[in-house]
């Protein structure tokens, strides 16, 4: 994994990119930087959070300027 400032600073562009694409879609709660699933390595990969619900019409690409998006489903509640 780089750890350069170029690195992380397409890292950080790529994120709001895909926010600005897919945050006005009511299922979607975040996105974020992230470490891919275990079972796809450690790499930093952009991640989007998303709830329960009709998702027809949204399109979440996989990937973005090179970098991998994944989809995480979940109702997050205040505890």
């Amino acid at each position: 994994m780089s750890t350069s400032e170029t690195f992380w600073s397409r890292l950080r562009r790529a994120r709001d990119q895909l926010a600005a694409q897919v945050l006005s879609h009511p299922a979607v709660t975040m996105v974020d930087i992230g470490l891919a699933e275990p079972k796809a390595g450690a790499a930093p990969v952009l991640r989007v959070h998303m709830r329960a619900g009709d998702t027809s019409d949204l399109k979440i690409p996989q990937d973005v300027d090179g970098f991998v998006v994944q989809i995480i489903q979940a109702d997050y509640r205040m505890q």
